[in-house]
């Protein structure tokens, strides 16, 4: 069973309404052809009396009318696991193909099963000859309760697939609550199955063989009336949310699946850090290319001085950069290769063999995150940069920075691994806080792990350390994983 698209996932959602609808229609119209429920009708359900006459007149056989309420509430099973194992956020297995199966058959079984004319004719074959009329009544009973359990079922098995999808989807708020709302609104469906539809299909004849006659049952209804006065806002409120959900989450995934998906977010919460540490940076990178232009140098040291400018310029231009999309209060988030962003930010440190050994652990095939490419990068190079610091006492032979990227559903989770002096455990503990810092302010100004920390919450991953004196440092973040590319078989 491949993989469905939007446009079959919106079929299927049109369709489990519009099976929804006929079979509460069907089942109001047997009701309003029921002489016994005709007085009673205008307390159950808020239509017109003209309407009801309508109904209880209009020229339809309850033949007819019973095999729609059977084909529309099976509809509803079948159509009900396509829909919730097509949410679901793995690859289809052959579970799901026997699930599917199974519903397929197991309806087909139960259309004829109670069709009326099928009834009529077990009923002339089995009495007198096989079984009394008690017994034929008492096993239509057992049938019935025995189906009516296993529908009730498949529903809470859909239900349960839905609550399952939530509960793996990708570890952002926007699909959580899309999810979540989803979730609940399709609980409502299913409440509306359990009680009201799923008293359909059933054996709704009463066949006398002696008088060759045959009479209709009626289909019970509580004597609470509250019940049946809600279900139609209720289920027009369920359809709507359900829709709705469906949809974003249709496009959502579509987009993720061409790593086209963008995002907006607010990260208030590190403006005024970052604000400062780039305007302080700033003006003193413009202090010092002023400087360098007053200093008088010899024709030998006028190279190297050129050379000075342009890192102070290239520095200058990153910051301005990092200071510019900072004063937005913005992230602006979409699918970035992550190998990419890691090879680039290595880049910009312009490390050497013989000073420290870099090794990177990623795997071939690209993995993508939902990332702002400069936030993300600020922090992946504050990270970086620590850690370089830390090594700078130690033997160049021992200097070794390891870069180790992997998925581990629902996450994306790269480590970062020195072998520096390590931190103390009491140090470790204030290592996000503003304006720590265990190197000399003229050095670090201790804003860098805090501003990376609120970067990674911001992109609601996780970010924790593991360290200790004399034995290195692993920095672990976590991503949400949205990509379908990021997902094992």
């Amino acid at each position: 069973m491949a993989s469905f698209g939007s446009k079959e996932k919106n079929v299927l959602l049109t369709t489990l309404f519009f099976s929804y609808f006929i079979a509460i229609s069907s089942m109001i119209l047997y009701i309003s052809k029921d002489i016994y429920y005709y007085n009673l009708l205008k307390n159950y359900f808020y239509l017109p009396p003209a309407l009801w006459k309508w109904l209880f007149f209009i020229d339809v056989s309850k033949l007819n009318i019973i095999r729609t309420m059977s084909l529309s509430s099976l509809s509803i099973l079948i159509i009900s696991v396509y829909f919730s194992l097509n949410f679901h956020p793995f690859e289809t297995t052959k579970l799901k193909k026997g699930i599917v199966y199974f519903v397929w058959i197991y309806c087909l079984f139960l259309f004829f099963l109670y069709d009326p004319s099928m009834d009529l004719k077990a009923y002339y074959f089995l009495y007198p000859d096989h079984v009394s009329v008690e017994q034929y009544l008492r096993g239509e009973k057992i049938i019935f309760t025995l189906t009516r359990a296993t529908n009730n079922l498949i529903i809470l098995i859909s239900l349960g697939i839905i609550a399952g999808a939530y509960r793996k989807a990708p570890k952002l708020k926007i699909f959580r609550l899309h999810y979540l709302f989803l979730t609940i609104s399709y609980s409502i469906l299913s409440f509306i199955y359990i009680f009201f539809i799923s008293s359909v299909p059933a054996f709704y004849l009463k066949i006398s063989k002696i008088s060759k006659t045959l009479s209709y049952r009626s289909i019970p209804l509580k004597s609470d009336a509250f019940i049946y006065n809600v279900l139609p806002y209720f289920l027009i409120i369920a359809t709507i949310v359900v829709a709705f959900c469906a949809y974003r989450l249709i496009k959502y995934t579509n987009q993720t699946n061409r790593n086209e998906f963008s995002l907006s977010k607010e990260i208030s919460s590190s403006e005024t850090t970052s604000k400062i540490f780039c305007h302080y940076i700033k003006n003193e990178i413009l202090a010092i290319s002023s400087e360098m232009d007053m200093i008088p140098v010899k024709d030998d040291n006028r190279e190297l001085l050129e050379d000075l400018k342009k890192r102070c310029d290239t520095l200058y231009a990153r910051i301005d950069e990092i200071h510019r999309s900072t004063k937005t209060s913005e992230l602006s988030l979409k699918s970035q290769s992550m190998q990419g962003l890691l090879y680039e930010t290595l880049e910009g440190f312009s490390l050497k063999p013989e000073n420290i050994s870099v090794i990177c652990d990623f795997p071939k095939r690209e993995i993508y995150a939902l990332i702002d490419p400069v936030y993300m990068g600020q922090a992946i190079h504050n990270i970086i940069k620590n850690s370089m610091d830390a090594m700078e006492d130690i033997p160049v032979r021992d200097r070794k920075l390891s870069l180790k990227l992997e998925i581990l559903s629902p996450w994306i989770q790269l480590e970062i691994t020195d072998t520096g002096k390590g931190i103390s455990k009491e140090n470790l503990s204030k290592i996000f806080l503003h304006f720590y810092s265990s190197h000399p302010y003229s050095k670090h100004w201790g804003v860098g792990l805090t501003l990376t920390y609120k970067i990674i919450t911001a992109h609601e991953g996780k970010i924790a350390v593991e360290s200790s004196p004399g034995a290195g440092t692993t920095v672990q973040i976590l991503l949400p994983s949205i990509s379908s590319n990021n997902r094992t078989s």
